[in-house]
């Protein structure tokens, strides 16, 4: 077998994205990484990467390439952790931030039986919706959704799952999910998430023809936080753009209307922010991998997510 390290240099481009940025992050040369993936490439006559002077793609074959590399590292990690566990105890404190819906559907299950293997963590959590400062306010992992790319390279970011969004409303604004259609759509009253945007609105698509349609609104209700545009929603004050996996039971139980359920809001992507890991506790990086693997673990196994691994 040939050497496993070129698995975990073709892991390090893929994951930040690029040789640069693989480099900046690892203090791995960019000329090394270059030269072992496309030493990789030749040995086995295949294209896994796309690239030039400014282009960065990952062929079909290098995405499910990176899903088993991601697998191998990941079990790499857990073999050091069982020998460093022999000289220290996992302990100590974690401060986290997430938005609170978020951490109702889909931290909350997953963080408290890692507290429960390792009784000597502690945690501080924020609960907010703001875009926090991981390195000013001393944020050890910031877990967020975003619905562009990142391009802080001070900072790691992990996209680790994405979600589906729709349109929702309470009956009470609107009598029958029927009634709302594409033209009439921004005539109704609007909750919306983010307040210091300078305009507002919805690209909605097809799921089965790839239509794209974009409608312009002005909210009659602004929130920075998520919970609170669910519950103007939920008062009947406003159709909103949602989580589909947060509002799945007020659709199957009547309390809200999925309008236009042929077109899809947008999907956001769940990251995993964090200062590099030169240095980082070992009780951060276990928590950071446990949070990797539940995520994706949640997305395979229930509806309101995109299939397959970022």
């Amino acid at each position: 077998m040939h050497s496993l390290d070129d698995l975990y240099y073709f892991y390090l481009v893929v994951k930040h994205g690029g040789f640069s940025a693989a480099s900046q992050a690892t203090d791995i040369s960019k000329t090394t990484l270059s030269r072992r993936i496309d030493a990789l490439e030749k040995r086995y006559q295949v294209k896994l990467i796309e690239r030039s002077t400014r282009h960065f793609k990952v062929t079909a074959l290098g995405q499910q390439f990176y899903s088993e590399c991601s697998n191998t590292v990941q079990q790499a990690e857990c073999a050091h952790s069982v020998l460093l566990k022999e000289r220290t105890e996992v302990s100590g404190l974690i401060r986290i931030s997430c938005p609170p819906l978020m951490m109702q559907f889909q931290i909350r299950d997953i963080l408290h039986p890692f507290l429960k293997q390792y009784p000597q963590v502690s945690v501080e959590i924020e609960l907010s919706s703001r875009r926090v400062d991981v390195i000013h306010d001393e944020i050890d992992i910031a877990i967020r959704t975003n619905f562009e790319k990142n391009h802080d390279s001070s900072l790691i970011v992990r996209p680790v799952i994405q979600t589906v969004h729709g349109l929702v409303a309470s009956p009470a604004l609107v009598a029958n999910a029927s009634q709302v259609t594409l033209e009439n759509l921004a005539s109704y009253p609007v909750a919306a998430l983010g307040t210091y945007q300078k305009s507002y609105g919805w690209k909605l698509n097809h799921q089965h023809s790839g239509e794209q349609h974009c409608i312009a609104f002005e909210p009659r209700i602004k929130c920075s936080d998520l919970h609170s545009v669910h519950a103007a929603v939920m008062d009947g004050l406003g159709i909103a753009d949602l989580p589909l996996l947060v509002v799945a039971q007020d659709i199957k139980a009547g309390r809200l209307l999925h309008l236009l359920p042929d077109w899809q809001a947008r999907m956001g992507t769940v990251e995993l922010v964090y200062t590099s890991r030169q240095g980082k506790r070992l009780v951060v990086e276990l928590l950071i991998e446990h949070l990797i693997s539940g995520l994706q673990q949640l997305a395979s196994t229930q509806e309101g997510y995109v299939a397959g691994v970022l």
